[in-house]
């Protein structure tokens, strides 16, 4: 764990809390807005710290200019919204999905906007949930671009995912021998991160919170997005991939690494160390000011001059947050420019289908003049080339 960074397990205080719900209303002041809804269950948990899961019944978090904000919940969820929900506001129910006439979400929503009001949505709503908002809508991801940068506790709460993060790859790497299952892995890591955080946040609240601790053998390790079988087993050599991801309470890190057992090929020598290369170009380039694109393109740059352009599959990283996919996208056709207070990945990964994959990744903090990893793991061939009993 970086020493500068002192991982956060509390809930947000009720000024972390304003401070995001004022950010959000000084935006919808300059963009002439009456009222915001956000439906998203993410950007509703952002500002309130309530995560629920919707189904077919859809809720509604309603900010206006000035004064209390809204929840529009359906009635049997009224109670469990009170015991999460931490910041002042009102509630109004519907009855059911589907309701009688007078008892629906929409004659809710309408009760309480009114039909002649500027009404920003989110562009994830659906078009049928669109159309049951009144008003003059206007299209507009206010929350989703406040949530880019991070605030001190924000980046408290995404070290302590990071730290749940090596403790998951420490446990998984210790049982990568030729021989255990995939599921052996998988089962006993989630399970190291799982108790950790359990100790730890006593209170957790487990609709925000997923781990994920697998390792793609060498024969699936150039195919990023399969799913190992989970009775496939190891083989000796490599390279192979462990992915470790948590989302501890409500925010997320990431961290993997390649790894060998036993020896190393001589035709992954050349890829590992053209992937560190262009790895180490990227966190020298990382400051505030760069845009991504430009970031990625020189990344890539890296690999394409060793020749390995046709094994490249995917963008050097993306954001993290509340969720572990996220803006900004560090990727070519990216119109984001890093920030201090942002959280990225750094993953730029070789593919090659007779060799195997090659990708390590860690969770990256952008700092006034640079970055910083708040995933701390050995990275080097040495270091994860594994010993065999």
């Amino acid at each position: 764990m970086n020493s500068v960074i002192e991982p956060v397990t509390t809930p947000p205080a009720s000024d972390e809390l304003k401070l995001r719900l004022d950010t959000i209303r000084a935006v919808m002041v300059a963009k002439g807005l009456d009222y915001y809804v956000a439906a998203h269950t993410d950007n509703v948990y952002y500002l309130t710290n309530f995560a629920y899961m919707p189904f077919e019944r859809p809720f509604f978090l309603i900010i206006p200019t000035e004064g209390r904000p809204c929840l529009v919940v359906p009635l049997l969820e009224v109670s469990h919204a009170e015991q999460r929900v931490l910041i002042d506001l009102d509630y109004h129910t519907y009855y059911e999905y589907p309701a009688p006439p007078g008892k629906t979400f929409t004659d809710t929503l309408r009760k309480v906007i009114g039909d002649d009001k500027k009404v920003g949505i989110e562009s994830s709503l659906s078009i049928a949930l669109q159309k049951e908002i009144p008003g003059n809508k206007e299209v507009c991801d206010l929350i989703d671009e406040a949530r880019l940068i991070k605030t001190d506790y924000e980046i408290g709460r995404i070290a302590y995912a990071c730290k749940v993060t090596n403790i998951g790859m420490k446990k998984a790497l210790s049982l990568a021998q030729p021989g255990p299952h995939i599921a052996t892995i998988y089962s006993e890591s989630t399970k190291e991160m799982m108790v950790t955080m359990l100790f730890e946040i006593p209170e957790v609240n487990l609709l925000m919170c997923k781990f994920v601790a697998a390792v793609w053998p060498k024969a699936l390790s150039a195919q990023p997005h399969s799913v190992p079988g989970l009775f496939d087993e190891l083989e000796e050599g490599g390279p192979n991939v462990a992915i470790i991801t948590a989302q501890t309470n409500g925010y997320s890190a990431e961290l993997e690494r390649t790894f060998f057992m036993g020896d190393v090929p001589d035709e992954a020598k050349k890829v590992f160390d053209v992937t560190m290369e262009a790895r180490a170009k990227a966190f020298e380039l990382i400051k505030p000011g760069v845009r991504a694109e430009d970031l990625d393109r020189e990344v890539l740059s890296i690999i394409e001059d060793a020749g390995f352009g046709k094994h490249i599959l995917h963008r050097t990283g993306h954001g993290f947050g509340i969720t572990g996919h996220e803006p900004p996208w560090v990727a070519l056709g990216s119109e984001h420019v890093l920030a201090k207070n942002m959280v990225i990945s750094i993953e730029p990964g070789i593919y090659i289908e007779s060799v195997g994959g090659f990708r390590h990744s860690d969770t990256v903090l952008v700092t006034d003049n640079g970055c910083v990893s708040l995933t701390e793991y050995p990275d080097s061939l040495d270091e994860l080339t594994l010993k065999l009993p």
